[in-house]
């Protein structure tokens, strides 16, 4: 059976004369992780590059079976009505407006998705909800969801699933550990989706699906915990999806 091809959102970085390493010039990268993940579990993973015209990544759905929106930089709140109110910020606007495309194609098409740390952002915003900028900004209490001071991926915390969603059904647990690494969150969830995971101290919502299209974002990185089974069965239902595309 022919493995599913699934594009990979990527990470960019603008020039910089001052970045001795890899170049000064801009450049889109993506972690290994991501794509060693798709590929282990039976797709065919390809890199989607920060283009800056639609027309062109009109071309990949010809080809794509599903998409993995991985994670990376903040998305600008121009995008969900608001001007930069924190100094936490950091963006690329091509990135955006892209993945946000994306998002809005892969369900008309009904093409899988997948979306990692920010991909769930992406999805959230790209269907009218919205985010806090940066931790601080929520007035409830709230952990730290970021790995300051410590080793990336490091922190932990519990999460609880929602009864009969789908993301309960792939991982088949109602509570569970996740890892966390972000400094911002969802705000408000966009009307076509449902919340379908929180974080059990603080109520942060750490998952979000659509209610009817094959649409599943994470805030937690599956795809450095992959010795557990949840995260196994994460990226098996992207690629076991993408193959019925």
């Amino acid at each position: 059976m022919a493995r599913p091809i699934i594009g990979i959102t990527c990470s960019m970085v603008y020039q910089d004369e001052k970045r001795e390493s890899p170049t000064t010039l801009p450049f889109d990268y993506l972690k290994r992780a991501y794509f060693e993940a798709v590929e282990n579990f039976g797709g065919a993973p390809i890199l989607l590059p920060n283009l800056t015209t639609m027309e062109t990544a009109d071309e990949w759905f010809k080809i794509l079976s599903g998409i993995l929106v991985t994670g990376g930089e903040d998305i600008h709140p121009s995008f969900y009505g608001e001007e930069i109110v924190s100094d936490t910020v950091e963006v690329t606007n091509e990135r955006d407006y892209l993945e946000i495309e994306l998002m809005k194609k892969a369900k008309a098409k009904e093409v899988p998705v997948l979306g990692i740390c920010r991909g769930p952002q992406v999805i959230n915003v790209a269907f009218g909800g919205n985010l806090y900028q940066d931790l601080s900004l929520r007035k409830e209490f709230t952990l730290e969801h970021n790995n300051s001071g410590k080793p990336k991926y490091s922190n932990r915390h519990q999460i609880v699933l929602t009864e009969h969603s789908k993301l309960n059904n792939i991982i088949g647990k109602k509570e569970l550990w996740v890892n966390t690494y972000h400094h911002q969150i969802i705000k408000n969830i966009a009307p076509e989706f449902i919340t379908s995971a929180l974080s059990k101290d603080d109520q942060v919502i750490e998952g979000i699906e659509h209610k009817n299209a094959r649409i599943i974002g994470v805030q937690w990185h599956p795809e450095m915990m992959l010795e557990e089974e949840s995260s196994q069965k994460l990226f098996k239902w992207l690629i076991n999806e993408a193959g019925k595309s």
